[in-house]
């Protein structure tokens, strides 16, 4: 019984029970009705409104608003009736009636008060709760990546080393002649140059993700960049039997920095050049509008599966996963050129403006 006192009286209008409420609404009034018989004909003379003002307190508190109503209605009954009886005195009466209504009100609007702050209360406990679950959610989606990350990294690394070995251990296990050797020094040569590209991205990824990579912004020149872009790439270009088309602005700048965005756009043609069958072409475009540039570099070929080009731009992700190993990819390069792109407050976006024709264009502002 304590505890059920302390659980219901603690907190305002707990009651839900139908038969908890009947017991205390009778409570109340058989108090009231006690009231009133021991000022009318018990105790004539003696004044026990103190009692109903428990009795409407109580009320206000514990029952739901239109019960609370019905005793604080029986209360003020109570008095006008002790007052009409003339066992309590008109301004005794008037003084009870007013201290009726007052606790009434003052109940009434302290069960509010109290009601809206355990709402907030409740609110702000919900809050916090779906803060935890989404920290706890994202705490497992980064695990997840991170041992993917690690898994895929690990993978890149393997190989590179494992052919390394192995042209070490064939070239150390007997003696051989001079071009031998040689060969084997330009396998090594190879894979390091590959495993420090790797290194070099990952270098890049990471200083990104934590907010260290610092931009040397200046004046580019659009026209003057791509051309460049194009004149470091004539040479493969030829070299494979392709064709590199150019379709720049004549005059215009953006402000970026310069070495990080021919990072990005070597990527791009690099990888058009990868993928273009011989006699194919590749196009870089340039235009502009009032959002900022729009650059693309578009190339003809196999293309990509549809069912990866939502994970095209993620890490260790690849166009085409059974040439990889033959063109070299670690999957890094466009997950780079999104992050430069980022960096400088654009993106790049993977289109196919017509079948067999595969676009990539990088925003910038």
């Amino acid at each position: 019984m304590r505890r059920w006192g302390r659980r219901n009286l603690s907190q305002p209008q707990q009651l839900n029970g139908q038969g908890q409420i009947a017991s205390v609404f009778t409570i109340c009034i058989a108090g009231l009705g006690l009231v009133l018989v021991g000022e009318t004909a018990a105790l004539p003379g003696v004044t026990l409104g103190s009692y109903a003002l428990l009795a409407v307190l109580l009320a206000t508190w514990t029952l739901p608003t239109p019960w609370a109503n019905a005793v604080v209605a029986a209360a003020i009954a109570v008095v006008v009736a002790a007052v009409v009886y003339g066992s309590v005195d008109r301004v005794t009466g008037g003084f009870q009636l007013a201290a009726v209504v007052i606790v009434a009100s003052v109940g009434r609007f302290g069960v509010i008060a109290l009601q809206r702050s355990e709402r907030r209360r409740s609110a702000l406990h919900r809050q916090l709760l779906n803060i935890e679950r989404e920290r706890a959610d994202e705490l497992r989606r980064l695990n997840a990546r991170l041992v993917e990350f690690t898994a895929d990294a690990a993978h890149e690394l393997r190989a590179p080393l494992a052919i390394m070995r192995t042209a070490t251990d064939r070239a150390l296990a007997r003696p051989r002649l001079a071009n031998e050797y040689q060969e084997s020094l330009l396998i090594l040569q190879r894979e390091v140059v590959r495993l420090s590209r790797i290194s070099e991205t990952l270098l890049v990824l990471a200083r990104a993700d934590e907010g260290q990579l610092a931009l040397q912004k200046e004046a580019v020149d659009v026209a003057d960049f791509l051309g460049d872009v194009a004149a470091r790439w004539q040479a493969t270009v030829e070299t494979r039997g392709l064709v590199l088309e150019l379709d720049l602005p004549e005059d215009g700048v953006v402000r970026a920095d310069q070495l990080l965005l021919a990072r990005l756009f070597d990527n791009l043609v690099d990888n058009a050049c990868r993928y273009t069958s011989p006699g194919g072409a590749i196009s870089l475009a340039a235009r502009a509008d009032r959002s900022g540039w729009h650059i693309s570099v578009a190339n003809g070929g196999v293309g990509i599966p549809p069912e990866l080009r939502d994970h095209i731009f993620e890490r260790f992700k690849r166009g085409d996963p059974s040439r990889a190993r033959d063109t070299g990819g670690a999957g890094l390069g466009l997950a780079l050129c999104q992050t430069i792109a980022q960096l400088h407050g654009g993106g790049v976006a993977l289109d196919e403006p017509m079948p067999g024709i595969t676009r990539f264009t990088v925003d910038l502002p």
